[in-house]
């Protein structure tokens, strides 16, 4: 029995102990926060966009009149020169529009001549008071009449013959075809608008990119600015360029306002082919060897529980560069608020220019809720 009793009591005197050793406590511990080091390095403000590869200048080619094609001389992928031949249509129906034109200005020519002789006839004879002023009058109209057709047969004759020139698509540019649309037999119709034959890059060894940039970030983007990118087709290239161009032109996406910003970009090799979808991020800031802290500290927000255990008040009417952050007093056991100024913020860092030292210990996330335990997973100090 008494040795029974001895048991109980170390029993119960470990119990105590244990009570005494994990009891919850006022004071807050240095355990129960994740904490972040001021440090210094590099902010780097960036912004997004996605954006599609193009040509810098793209000509569509086609032809102003009707017909047959009789002959194609060029196919997609194919370099082309200024002035190169592309393609040839039938040219029955217009040789013999031509010739119809040209018959039509002979006989006009050939009546003004006519004109002119009864004109010239009629004015010595009215001279000499041979015949009536209405004759004379006659003879004037008549000659102005064959005037008039001759500028009209000469009007006919030059649109047939430049008809017989547009039978040939000839290429205005040098550069790339990238489009084809029509095949030899095929009938191309021109009454009611001009149908593309080709359309050609001028030079794919210098592209550029169309990308779709926010208004929040618009503002931050200036001319001649570095890009990079990638592209699905080479995941592991980052290509480069710079900003020509802002165009002002806001197109809304998803009650989204978005503005078109020109990157133009090297091509030499010729990897990069119109179409592809450019992942783009446009270099705007950057401060190197500075103060910075991670953004998780300033995004910190104590809790109703630990605004109980502040030392001071939490700072209001902050300016717009203003934030604060928190430093953990293990002798008291309590937070305490710091007023910093901030600079240049990126994804991750935000520059500080004044309020706290490097080396610092700031809290990044308060990882206990309850008052005195350990951090999960860790054991009890």
């Amino acid at each position: 029995m008494k040795k029974a009793l001895i048991i109980i009591a170390i029993i119960f005197a470990g119990i105590a102990g244990l009570y005494y050793l994990f009891k919850p406590s006022d004071k807050l511990t240095q355990r129960q926060f994740e904490f972040v080091k001021v440090e210094r390095g590099n902010v780097v403000e960036k912004v997004t966009a996605t954006g599609t590869i193009e040509p810098i200048n793209v000509v569509s080619v086609g032809t102003q009149v009707s017909g047959i094609i009789e002959k194609v001389y060029a196919d997609y992928n194919d370099e082309v020169q200024k002035d190169q031949l592309l393609a040839e249509l039938d040219k029955f129906v217009l040789n013999e529009t031509l010739s119809d034109a040209k018959a039509s200005l002979d006989l006009a020519q050939s009546k003004k001549k006519v004109a002119e002789m009864n004109f010239n006839r009629y004015k010595d004879l009215y001279a000499q008071k041979l015949i009536a002023k209405a004759e004379m009058e006659e003879a004037e109209i008549s000659l102005a009449t064959a005037d008039a057709n001759l500028l009209s047969a000469q009007a006919n004759y030059n649109k047939a013959k430049q008809n017989m020139d547009y039978a040939y698509i000839i290429s205005p540019v040098a550069g790339t075809v990238i489009s084809k649309e029509v095949e030899q037999g095929q009938t191309v119709a021109a009454s009611f608008s001009t149908p593309t034959l080709f359309t050609i890059a001028e030079d794919l060894k210098l592209m550029q990119i169309e990308a779709s940039v926010s208004e929040a970030d618009i503002g931050k983007i200036k001319q001649d600015m570095t890009a990079e990118f990638t592209v699905d087709a080479y995941p592991t290239d980052v290509f480069s360029g710079k900003v020509k161009q802002i165009r002002l032109s806001p197109i809304t996406e998803q009650n989204v306002v978005m503005y078109t910003v020109i990157i133009e970009v090297p091509n030499e090799d010729k990897k990069l082919l119109p179409g592809m979808t450019a992942f783009v991020t446009i270099l705007t800031a950057q401060e190197n060897d500075v103060l910075r802290i991670p953004n998780t500290t300033v995004q910190f927000k104590p809790s109703a529980l630990l605004r109980q255990k502040m030392d001071g008040e939490r700072p209001k009417n902050l300016k717009a560069t203003q934030a604060v952050v928190y430093t953990f007093d293990a002798q008291k056991g309590l937070i305490k608020p710091h007023v910093i100024e901030l600079g240049l913020i990126d994804v991750m860092y935000a520059q500080v220019l004044e309020g706290v030292q490097e080396g610092e210990q700031l809290i990044s996330e308060f990882i206990s809720t309850e008052k005195g335990s350990a951090p999960k997973g860790r054991p009890p100090m």
